[in-house]
């Protein structure tokens, strides 16, 4: 969870890269095997002493988990440019994400185990722009909501819907579009559902409420 479920106190709170030592990644981050440390991406990333001593310890739940790190040592968000290299790293990354989606640019998120492209949903120029990179005329764009309230505003959601939007798996879910929903007609052209999900990972949850006082 990237906000440490209702912990604010705790040392990884807000940190986007924390991860479940159940289900975390594996195969995302493996480069040879044995599954250890050295063998994976997380490699270059020297533990901390706070780490360092949840990964020693038998009794911690982060015993011998190869991806533990925290803000302090691990993997960091980064904001890139494509013709000017890196702008920004972790929360001031998190801004310009912001502002580039404010300006209707339009972004390339990498998440686990690929990207996405996103664009502001609202914005028809936005929208129209990435169809013409995808060359993808009609198809329907599928839309990420920060919550239930905000995909009841856009469509009529029956409590399987619900359910579904809210499991572990965070599929996309289509459902009837409402009458005047927020969203600019080249997302799904000349369709009566739209297509939504849930957000799918721990950027976009770090990202979300700048996003949401922004607009």
């Amino acid at each position: 969870m990237p906000v440490r479920g209702g912990r604010p106190a705790g040392r990884r709170h807000g940190y986007p890269f924390t991860n479940c030592t159940n289900c975390g990644p594996r195969y995302t981050i493996v480069l040879s095997v044995p599954y250890d440390r050295p063998a994976t991406t997380m490699a270059g990333f020297k533990m901390c002493a706070d780490c360092q001593a949840e990964y020693d310890d038998p009794a911690d739940r982060r015993f011998h988990a190869q991806p533990n790190a925290c803000a302090s040592c691990g993997p960091r968000i980064a904001f890139y440019d494509p013709a000017a290299g890196l702008l920004a790293e972790a929360g001031a990354a998190l801004d310009s994400v912001t502002e580039a989606l404010c300006a209707g640019r339009i972004l390339a998120v990498k998440g686990i185990g690929g990207y996405h492209l996103a664009c502001d949903a609202t914005n028809h120029e936005a929208v129209a722009e990435l169809r013409r990179r995808k060359a993808r005329d009609d198809k329907p764009f599928a839309l990420m909501v920060a919550d239930l309230d905000m995909a009841r505003s856009l469509c009529v959601l029956d409590p399987d819907a619900e359910s579904m939007l809210c499991s572990v798996a965070r599929p996309i879910v289509l459902a009837r579009r409402k009458p005047g929903a927020a969203v600019a007609d080249a997302v799904a052209p000349r369709m009566p559902d739209l297509g939504l999900m849930l957000l799918t990972h721990p950027c976009t949850t770090c990202s979300w409420p700048r996003w949401r006082d922004r607009s």
